[in-house]
């Protein structure tokens, strides 16, 4: 089985396995391999199996697809460790390698007291391996592999390997499973036996055995590590009484290695050969796959556990949001709220206020994701609050900055709001706290228009403790409807990052799109709004920004 390691862009560092014939790469959600960049073509390329062999093959993309650094055209053959770049994302194709134990450089000429340095060869059959082992040995590494494969749990695995080693070495004395840490550059003995239990607290291992072969990706076997000069008489060697020592290096999928495995003895009497090697060669060779297998699963395990958290926090941030319409006599209403992630820092809301009056909230806070997301779970029920204590709407909003202030400023966050206030007599009170004014919508076909000036506008929120926002007011006549939204509809992006609205373009989509209009029922405006914003940015993946529009009608 032969995998892609993504070693640049979304989920970086993961490995994806090529279990079929044919893998497409693009941004569509449709893909293998998904590129959640807006300069990547829906399908971009594609790897293909034909007969066993990889090949990777461009599907006509815009920008191109590059194979160690060299743009292709049409199907090319795929080896080991090549790098595959489309725009930034980056991944390396892998194919399972295995060792040739039997071409291991062995000197079998030298008497039995001289050491061999067992040097490790990449990419043979096992099968030279199988042909020299006897039939008691071949039973259990079948048995061993068989076990192997059954385990996904790390901390299973690594006690249940040990456990082979000293069913196929009678006179192993010891066995350790040794892995370099990549924070503090050390080696970590993950597991350690011995023969005999009340041996394991005081077990060491020989960290220039472990050096030499992580460094060299070799194999080591002494019949007598105390007298082989290649150890230049390491003093951990004396200390520990290690005599026939073999020591194999565990490799992933790349060759890279990860950690050993150490089996050693400390009897004279009792020696390694170099079939020994060899047959450590094959069951570390199962155990480094089996290993990176668990680490797969486990890895796959987590990232399924954090979709269904995200899930979760999503149900939970809706619930946060209205789960209907105000009912005011004269008065429609609708709304729109699609995240950028699984969760979003938008808000949005209807509260009754004393007096028949209704205030509509629109909030985006800075950020996306799970951060904004809480503060945004703190802003709807504190907005609430504000506006049913305190007596005018600016007054509410002065005492939500304040309440929000010592939290954001922590964060080095902010809040922009928006808040329009229904009154009986069709009069809006609109506090702005560094939001975009809501929008007019009259009905005759003209032009929309901003409902306020924006020279009334606050400061955001959490910014300044203790600033004193201001109030305008504006008339809602009959068939007019108001819109307010977040900086996600003006900040809506085309594959080619083009703004919906931007004023440097000369744009204004949002307006455009409203232009025109009779039917001014909160519905159809809306409608209007999120299928021109859709047309404007097809082919993304995910929305640039949080969006949320809500819209209110006063009717004829």
């Amino acid at each position: 089985m032969s995998v892609l390691k993504i070693l640049k862009g979304h989920n970086e560092g993961n490995e994806i396995s090529l279990n079929g014939d044919r893998f497409a790469l693009g941004r569509n959600p449709d893909c293998a391999i998904i590129i959640p960049i807006t300069s990547v073509s829906r399908e971009h390329a594609f790897i293909l199996r034909v007969q066993g062999q990889y090949f990777l093959e461009d599907n006509k993309s815009r920008n191109g697809t590059f194979l160690n650094e060299q743009q292709i055209a049409g199907r090319v053959p795929l080896k080991n460790n090549d790098q595959i770049r489309i725009c930034d994302f980056v991944v390396a194709f892998q194919s399972k390698q295995s060792i040739d134990l039997a071409a291991l450089d062995m000197d079998d000429d030298k008497g039995e007291d001289t050491s061999s340095t067992v040097h490790a060869t990449i990419n043979a059959s096992s099968q030279q391996l199988l042909e020299t082992q006897p039939a008691e040995k071949l039973r259990l590494l079948l048995e061993i592999t068989s076990s192997l494969s059954k385990v996904l749990e790390l901390d299973k695995l690594l006690p249940t390997t040990v456990d082979c080693m000293f069913q196929l070495f009678k006179q192993a004395d010891r066995c350790f499973i040794i892995m370099g840490d990549t924070n503090t550059n050390k080696f970590i003995p993950r597991v350690i036996k011995t023969r005999r239990p009340q041996d394991e607290s005081s077990a060491r291992f020989s960290k220039s055995i472990v050096k030499q072969c992580l460094e060299q990706k070799q194999a080591f076997l002494s019949d007598d590590a105390s007298q082989d000069s290649r150890m230049q008489t390491s003093q951990s060697i004396v200390d520990f009484k290690i005599r026939s020592v073999m020591c194999v290096p565990l490799c992933g999928v790349a060759g890279q290695a990860f950690g050993v495995i150490q089996v050693d003895t400390q009897d004279r009497s009792k020696k390694f050969t170099q079939d020994d090697l060899k047959l450590l060669w094959g069951v570390a060779n199962q155990a480094g796959a089996a290993m990176e297998n668990a680490k797969f699963h486990q890895s796959s395990l987590l990232q399924e556990r954090i979709r269904r958290d995200l899930e979760l926090a999503n149900q939970v941030q809706k619930s946060f949001l209205p789960v209907g319409f105000p009912e005011i006599p004269g008065y429609d209403f609708a709304a729109h709220y699609q995240p950028a992630q699984e969760i979003g820092g938008d808000y949005y809301g209807f509260i009754p206020m004393s007096g028949n009056r209704m205030g509509v909230a629109v909030g985006d806070v800075a950020g996306k994701g799970i951060p904004a997301a809480l503060l945004m779970a703190k802003l709807s029920s504190e907005t609430r609050l504000a506006l049913l204590m305190e007596p005018t709407p600016a007054e509410a909003v002065t005492k939500l900055n304040d309440i929000l202030y010592p939290h954001t400023s922590q964060l080095d966050r902010f809040v922009t709001l928006i808040l329009a206030v229904l009154n009986p007599d069709h009069k809006v009170t609109v506090v702005n706290a560094g939001h975009m004014a809501p929008i007019i919508v009259k009905g005759d076909g003209s032009p929309p228009y901003d409902s306020v000036s924006l020279d009334t506008a606050g400061v955001m929120l959490g910014i300044l403790d203790g600033f004193p926002y201001e109030f305008a007011e504006f008339q809602l006549e009959p068939n007019q409807c108001m819109i307010l939204y977040s900086d996600g509809v003006p900040d809506a992006m085309t594959v080619g990052d083009v703004p919906f609205v931007s004023k440097e373009r000369n744009r204004d989509g949002l307006r455009d799109c409203l232009l025109g209009v009779t039917d001014t029922s909160a519905k159809n405006v809306l409608s209007c709004i999120v299928e021109a914003i859709k047309k404007h940015t097809v082919g993304r993946l995910y929305p640039h920004d949080d969006i949320t529009i809500v819209t209110v009608h006063r009717k004829a």
